[in-house]
């Protein structure tokens, strides 16, 4: 399985897709996932470029939060065949057949553009490419003539630790929530699906800092505790929204437009320091100045899918909860968002606040 991130800038220059999924083995169909920005009143045209190694459906999603349409082209290579064109508000999910003789020809694009008055927004875009069809019919073999496959070796950070008796307070926490964490995506049988590829990543990494914070009596840095808080407040303020019984947030929307239109302000008061939250966090992601972080790619899928998830729960109370945007991702996200929140705040708890000094004029 290999790894795939990359940044893909519009003709206007501003940043707008980050490559977020990996790619799948060739054996099966290849997952695209990206985290979609739209700049405020700027029109803009993106293009993406990827190639199909196998005849048949591919399939494009996308869902923003702005209220302005946007227009997706796909343009096959070399002219070999008909450009489809699709346009409108989120969201949209377009299909195309390729043809065996339009492979290997070169790579399709897909062009995005928002216009000046589509509005920010953010979302994501997935691409789903056909997979390999095999040709060949198997023998059928009698059971017990070959050994079965080996099972993989497990690795240490899937591994359980015990707490230690002389274990203080704080290091205790940061094993029990590490360890609850564990459970859910290695010894459960109902794990939830990882579509956005954080979770055994992130499990990972906690299981490093642990092993550091216990046996190294390593301390998280300050500027990387910082951005575990950050992502904790997110979670929970989306989960609120989740959870939430406030009537302004889960309506019904009054019926006399006057009321309706004072329901909608009120609403979007309440949820805009949310969505600063998952902007500022975003940012703060992007810019990646915590050291136990570098080269880390969770964060930035975490925080992707911790804003499509704020979309569904925004939204499914107006457009209802089977037809707004990713319903399946969101329903299917909370348990590890939760016990992963946990796990970063016992974390977090472990650093050193930052200390300001003041020298004495008087010495």
């Amino acid at each position: 399985m290999g790894k795939e991130q990359r940044s893909i800038r519009g003709r206007n220059g501003c940043l707008v897709l980050v490559c977020l999924a990996l790619a799948t083995a060739s054996v099966r169909a290849e997952h695209k996932l990206y985290s979609l920005e739209i700049p405020d009143a700027q029109a803009a045209t993106f293009e993406i470029p990827f190639e199909v190694e196998y005849a048949g459906e591919v399939s494009i999603r996308a869902n923003w939060s702005s209220k302005g349409p946007l227009a997706f082209r796909i343009e096959p290579p070399g002219g070999n065949g008909r450009t489809t064109r699709r346009s409108g508000l989120s969201p949209i999910q377009i299909k195309i057949d390729v043809r065996q003789n339009q492979l290997g020809q070169g790579p399709w694009i897909l062009i995005i553009h928002a216009l000046s008055v589509s509005g920010a927004g953010r979302g994501l875009l997935t691409i789903d490419l056909p997979e390999r069809r095999s040709l060949q019919l198997r023998e059928p073999t009698a059971a017990g003539l070959f050994p079965s496959e080996p099972k993989r070796p497990i690795e240490k950070w899937q591994k359980p630790r015990t707490i230690r008796r002389d274990l203080g307070l704080e290091h205790r926490r940061v094993v029990q929530s590490t360890e609850s964490f564990r459970e859910l995506l290695v010894d459960s049988n109902d794990r939830p699906p990882d579509t956005c590829r954080w979770q055994n990543d992130l499990l990972q990494w906690l299981a490093t800092q642990r092993d550091h914070a216990i046996d190294q009596s390593a301390e998280p840095d300050p500027a990387t505790r910082k951005l575990m808080t950050q992502m904790v407040d997110a979670i929970h303020a989306v989960d609120e929204i989740r959870r939430s019984s406030n009537p302004v947030l889960v309506g019904p929307a009054p019926a006399e437009r006057r009321r309706r239109v004072g329901w909608e302000r009120l609403r979007t008061d309440l949820l805009r320091p949310v969505e600063r939250s998952l902007d500022e966090l975003l940012t703060a992601v992007r810019r990646n100045h915590a050291p136990e972080l570098q080269g880390e790619q969770w964060p930035l899928r975490l925080v992707s899918c911790l804003t499509a998830t704020e979309r569904y729960f925004d939204q499914r109370w107006i457009a209802g909860a089977d037809s707004a945007p990713n319903r399946d991702l969101a329903e299917a996200q909370w348990r590890p968002f939760n016990r992963a929140a946990a796990a970063l705040a016992a974390l977090s708890g472990l650093a050193a606040d930052d200390v300001i000094r003041f020298s004495s004029r008087n010495r």
